[in-house]
């Protein structure tokens, strides 16, 4: 089968893009004829691609989008014109602007992979109207999480088929943490969705009880020294390590004894996959969404009422100060997060592009 995944920057190193080639290397081992192609011009993926993937990269999606819409759509037409796929896989739902025009009277069956979550446009409303387009154009709509799911069908009259394809977990470690040492950890980068803000109120209150405890944060961004000065105001600082950009993440996870997550919201956090692999027990805010799909509630995790930095307090020193359960949970986390092997998610892939 002749198959196109269609994204916007594939030199890009995002999450999105990365599980894009995951998907799109496997169906290329299986020996389905697969395309990547890059809205922007690039030379390539910046991640490892099969030898039998072919790169297209488009000449009029480097612009202005909205001024360059008809050249971008007459290129497309061109390029279903030429490559006639089977199967068009959109990386990006917002994609739909481009491609709802120039698939039209085609025999191309279309998939519009949903990376975010409904309920966030991220600023963008040609993202919900892209969505709306969607659900009434396209074949399949993907989401990531069972909650994505429902509010697409609560939300919006669906003539596409909405299904849920969890993100995979590409590795597993080869050894644990032994979870005794005094370190919480987060990762993310420096933006107001990750709640770092949040992170460190919440800090703030567990160092009364207990400081002596530290709290790792790797990651940089537009607000890395707008966080660091927060510790400052909180008092926290001597209890809070400021990593900034690290290559090798696994040593982190290695070195900690819990994982916290205090974002405002997500589409799928695969840095709760990473933590829980590697026997992490985690402590998340239920933000929208992936945190209730990905945490089994006091069995691998606990899961916190969103944006309470009372309760992820409390929960944090529940797990800091009772060995067993901090022990159990994150044996059970190894274990439960196997479902996100990349088999399995293959194997629903495989279901809906055998069902187009």
């Amino acid at each position: 089968m002749k198959i196109c995944f269609f994204g916007g920057n594939i030199s890009s190193t995002g999450g999105t893009e990365r599980v894009s080639t995951i998907i799109a290397n496997k169906l290329a081992e299986e020996g389905h004829d697969v395309y990547l192609m890059s809205l922007v011009k690039c030379e390539s993926s910046s991640f490892e691609l099969n030898s039998k993937i072919k790169v297209i990269c488009m000449e009029n999606g480097s612009g202005n989008n909205k001024k360059n819409f008809i050249p971008i759509v007459k290129e497309l037409k061109g390029i279903f014109d030429k490559y006639k796929f089977d199967v068009l896989i959109e990386v990006d739902v917002m994609l739909r602007i481009f491609t709802f025009l120039a698939a039209r009277n085609r025999n191309m069956k279309v998939i519009s992979w949903e990376h975010f979550n409904f309920r966030t446009n991220l600023g963008a409303k040609l993202r919900d109207i892209a969505r709306r387009i969607a659900v009434k154009t396209s074949d399949y709509i993907v989401t990531l999480t069972e909650e994505d799911k429902l509010d697409y069908e609560k939300s919006l009259k669906c003539k596409a088929k909405v299904i849920c394809i969890s993100n995979p977990l590409v590795f597993y470690p080869k050894e644990y943490s032994k979870l005794n040492n005094k370190v919480v950890l987060s990762v993310g980068r420096m933006h107001p969705q990750k709640g770092f803000d949040m992170l460190l109120e919440a800090w703030s209150k567990v160092v009364k009880e207990d400081n002596t405890w530290e709290l790792r944060i790797a990651g940089d961004g537009a607000d890395f020294e707008k966080i660091k000065q927060l510790a400052k105001e909180y008092g926290v600082e001597d209890s809070v390590n400021f990593l900034g950009h690290i290559s090798e993440v696994q040593k982190q996870y290695l070195e900690s004894s819990i994982y916290v997550m205090a974002s405002r919201y997500e589409g799928f956090p695969m840095v709760l996959l990473e933590a829980m692999s590697f026997g992490l027990p985690v402590v998340s805010f239920d933000c929208h969404t992936g945190p209730s799909d990905i945490i089994i509630n006091n069995e691998d995790g606990l899961l916190v009422e969103a944006c309470n930095t009372d309760k992820l307090a409390q929960n944090v020193l529940k797990l800091m100060k009772d060995d067993e359960m901090r022990i159990s949970m994150g044996n059970n986390a190894k274990d439960n997060i196997k479902r996100y092997d990349v088999k399995n998610i293959m194997d629903k892939w495989n279901d809906i592009i055998k069902g187009v």
